[in-house]
C-alpha cells in the first residue's frame, strides 16, 4: 500500500480498514507559540477555534477534539504547547488539502505570525489493540471526556522508531500505572515529507491521578530521546485533557468556551446545593437524636 493511502474498508459499520486501524486522516496541529493572530483575532484561542469552525465545511470532516494542557494554568498563561488540535476526516491523507483548499489558507490566517505545525497523519498501530478507538466505532462517533488525561508525543525520528513506539511514548508505562482506567494508545505516521515531526502518539490514561500523569510524561521525555533525530527541538511530550469535542453540526466552535464555563458553573451550583441539603438533613436529625436520648 502506498504511503499515506487508506487501506480498503473492512466494515460498513466501523471506520476500520483491513488492519483494524482508522480508515481516514487525522490532522494534529502542534502549537509551539500561542500568540494572538492580530489584527484579525484578539486571542490565540479565538483564531484556533475559527479554524476549527471552518474545518467543518470540509466534505470529509467527521469531528475534532481540541486539547488543553492538563495543568489549565499553562493554557491561561498561553505557554508553548498548552493547546493541541486534533481533527478527524474520512478521506485519505493525500486528499485532505485538495478536497477543500480553503482549509490550509484558513490555518495560516488563524495562526498568523505564529510557529505552528499541522501534521497530516494516518493511524499505524494501536495498543493494546487489536482495534483503535476511532476504528472501532462509526465515523465521527467517538467523543473524549474532559476528565481523562492524555499524553501526546510528537517526534522527528527514523522509520524504525515505529517498532518500539509503546516504550518511548510512555504507552507501556501508562498501561502499567493506569490499570483498568487505561483507554489505549495509537501511533500515527505523518504522511507529508518535510514536516517538523514524523510520528505522533496519543496515549489515553483515563481518569487517573496527577502522579500517574507525571510518571508517564517523565517516562516518555526520557525515552523519546533515544529515537529522536536530535535532543533539541525534534520532539514534544505534553499532557492534555480534551477540552472540546467539535461536532460537524451543533454549537459553533467559537462559542464552546462560553458553553463550557456555563456548564462548569452549573456543576458548581449543583455541588453547593447538594452540600447544603446534606447539612440541612443532618441538622434536622440532630433534634430527633436528642429527644430519643432524653427518653432513654
Amino acid at each position: 500500500r502506498a504511503r499515506g493511502a487508506a487501506a480498503p474498508r473492512a466494515s460498513a459499520e466501523k471506520a476500520a480498514n483491513a488492519d483494524g486501524l482508522y480508515d481516514g486522516t487525522l490532522l494534529f496541529h502542534v502549537y509551539p507559540q500561542l500568540k494572538a493572530p492580530k489584527p484579525i483575532f484578539s486571542t490565540f484561542l479565538e483564531g484556533a477555534l475559527h479554524c476549527a469552525e471552518v474545518a467543518k465545511s470540509h466534505p470529509s470532516y467527521q469531528t475534532a477534539h481540541f486539547h488543553e494542557a492538563f495543568d489549565t494554568e499553562r493554557a491561561v498563561n498561553e505557554q508553548p504547547h498548552a493547546y493541541l488540535g486534533m481533527s478527524v476526516f474520512s478521506c485519505a491523507p493525500e486528499n485532505l488539502w485538495s478536497d477543500f483548499e480553503d482549509l490550509k489558507d484558513c490555518l495560516d490566517i488563524g495562526h498568523m505570525d505564529q510557529e505552528h505545525h499541522p501534521l497530516v497523519c494516518r493511524e499505524a498501530a494501536a495498543f493494546p489493540g487489536p482495534e483503535s478507538a476511532l476504528a472501532g466505532a462509526p465515523h465521527g462517533a467517538v467523543r473524549f471526556a474532559e476528565t481523562d488525561a492524555v499524553v501526546v508525543v510528537a517526534v522527528a525520528a527514523d522509520d524504525d522508531a515505529a517498532a518500539t513506539w509503546t516504550e518511548w511514548s510512555g504507552a507501556s508505562k501508562a498501561f502499567e500505572k493506569s490499570g483498568e482506567k487505561f483507554l489505549g494508545a495509537t501511533l500515527h505516521l505523518v504522511t507529508e515529507p518535510g514536516a517538523k515531526y514524523t510520528h505522533v502518539v496519543r496515549v489515553e490514561l483515563g481518569n487517573v491521578s496527577d502522579v500517574v500523569v507525571e510518571e508517564v510524561v517523565e517516562e516518555a521525555r526520557t525515552k523519546v530521546k533515544a529515537v529522536a533525530r536530535d535532543s533539541g527541538s525534534s520532539f514534544v511530550v505534553e499532557p492534555y485533557r480534551c477540552a472540546f469535542n467539535i461536532e460537524k453540526k451543533g454549537t459553533p466552535a467559537g462559542a464552546l468556551p462560553a458553553v463550557r464555563e456555563m456548564q462548569k458553573k452549573q456543576r458548581e451550583n449543583e455541588k453547593e446545593k447538594a452540600e447544603f441539603d446534606a447539612k440541612f438533613d443532618a441538622s434536622e436529625k440532630e433534634p430527633e437524636r436528642a429527644v430519643k436520648s432524653a427518653e432513654v
